[in-house]
């Protein structure tokens, strides 16, 4: 079974990926935000990809809200998340 810590590792480099091959600044920084976020949360505790799936979206879309993302930005980083998960 998967880690968190292993399934956020992955979805880093999939991001990582993304980020070398974006070609605009809003690109790069949807993929430095979900990054920075994954790093923050890989030290959960749990097993199964599904579920640090289910468990980092709840805490993206909380932290979006609390951070005062724009409404565009968050919709842009939920469909980032989206394509990687």
């Amino acid at each position: 079974m998967t880690t968190y810590a292993e399934r956020s590792d992955a979805l880093c480099d999939t991001l990582r990926d993304l980020e070398h091959q974006a070609e605009d600044g809003d690109q790069l920084f949807y993929c430095a935000y979900l990054l920075g976020l994954l790093g923050l949360h890989s030290a959960a505790e749990g097993d199964g990809a599904d579920e640090f799936d289910a468990y980092f979206e709840t805490e993206l879309k909380a932290t979006l809200e609390a951070e005062g993302v724009s409404e565009k930005d968050q919709d842009a980083i939920l469909a980032l998340w989206n394509q990687v998960k």
